[in-house]
């Protein structure tokens, strides 16, 4: 029976493995490895790879083994979550599902940690061992945010370089596609900082949960490296930005972990503990005024545009008006040079008329004087005549 069941446990054991998969995949940004994300809640065959957690869940016996296995299952998701915002982006459904999983597996690890205490039992070493277990994969999950936030912040950039490209042509149809289009880039921002804001909450609260149950000493010590490395985050985010921020606007941080520094050289542990957070939460300032310059640059280069836009309109309101002077020049010119012709052949016309009318009375008076000539010829012939008679 013992042999049968072993081999039925392999077997499980086997399937799950399968299922599940472990090669290791790393971050490419800061080399953290997670596990493969394997199925995502993005696949209609994600069911299996939930069945199985679920029996690998049901085949570990021991709460410290379990507690471990919930901080296992929290990595996948972050491997899941991370494949979700590369391929699918932040409007994925699957993406709400992952990180609804991930805060139970936390919250399943911190019940544990505090039933096991709740029975007598000394959790100060398991608290730390799924701590800093959770320690990488956390830090992924931040990349994970920040790496899509760079992708829409890139396609933010290259729409408004469009954008100024279809003005300067003068492209209306363009420009309403292409705005349309940022717009929802700057949805998806919105939602993808909305996200990770309810995500790091969510975590923090059932982390406090397991950081609760920690020696005193190593807590103080982990909320220092922390509260450091935030410092370099903040640091990094202002480089890749572009911005300087001066040493002094540090002033109140490195006070802070100073006085933290000097309290847990004392084994003041807790006060260290709250001197450390205390610093690290003095980070938000800088970090609102990184965002608020972001926010002023933006706005600035938003004014430019308009500024662009306004002269562009103002060049085209010259050239129509220009254009209008000119075709107005050319018709009153062609109306002058119209009216100088037909006030001409009006002249021709006259003078013709007066030259025929002249000619005319010439003709008459020649034909009167023929007519005398010949009245005369008939009148010196009957003379003639006459004379030639009488003789």
């Amino acid at each position: 029976m013992n042999k049968f069941f072993a081999k039925i446990t392999s077997l499980v054991s086997l399937s799950v493995f399968v299922l599940t998969g472990f090669a290791g995949v790393a971050s490419a940004q800061n080399q953290v490895v997670l596990p493969n994300a394997g199925l995502t809640p993005e696949s209609p065959f994600y069911f299996f790879d939930r069945f199985g957690e679920t029996l690998r869940e049901f085949f570990t016996f021991n709460p410290e083994g379990k507690a471990r296995l919930q901080i296992t299952f929290a990595a996948e998701r972050v491997a899941e979550i991370k494949v979700i915002l590369d391929i699918k982006g932040v409007q994925a459904k699957g993406l709400e599902v992952a990180q609804s999983r991930l805060k139970a597996h936390l919250a399943s690890a911190a019940d544990i940690v505090t039933d096991q205490k709740a029975e007598g039992k000394d959790v100060s070493k398991l608290a730390k061992e799924l701590n800093d277990k959770f320690e990488s994969p956390k830090s992924a999950l931040k990349q994970s945010f920040k790496e899509q936030e760079k992708a829409l912040e890139a396609q933010e950039k290259k729409l408004k370089a469009k954008i100024r490209e279809a003005r300067l042509v003068g492209d209306t149809a363009q420009i309403e596609a292409l705005v349309k289009q940022l717009g929802e880039v700057k949805a998806q921002k919105e939602l993808l900082e909305l996200k990770e804001e309810e995500q790091e909450e969510a975590l923090e609260k059932e982390e406090e949960r397991i950081k609760e149950e920690m020696e005193a000493k190593e807590e103080a010590e982990k909320a220092i490296r922390e509260a450091e490395k935030e410092k370099l985050e903040v640091l990094d985010e202002a480089v890749e930005d572009g911005l300087t921020i001066p040493a002094e606007a540090f002033g109140t941080f490195d006070s802070l972990l100073t006085q933290a520094k000097s309290a847990l050289a004392a084994s003041n542990y807790l006060e260290a503990k709250r001197l450390a957070k205390q610093a690290e939460k003095s980070l938000d300032a800088i970090e609102d005024a990184i965002e608020d310059l972001e926010k002023a640059k933006d706005e600035e280069e938003k004014l430019k545009e308009e500024q662009e836009e306004k002269k562009r309109e103002a060049k085209e309101k010259q050239d129509k008006r220009i254009r209008k002077d000119v075709k107005k020049d050319t018709e009153r010119l062609e109306n002058e040079r119209e009216r100088a012709k037909e006030k001409q052949d009006k002249r021709i016309r006259k003078d013709v008329k007066k030259d025929t009318e002249r000619l005319e009375n010439e003709r008459e008076r020649a034909k009167e004087d023929v007519r005398k000539a010949e009245e005369r010829l008939r009148e010196a012939g009957r003379v003639k005549e006459k004379n030639e008679d009488q003789d």
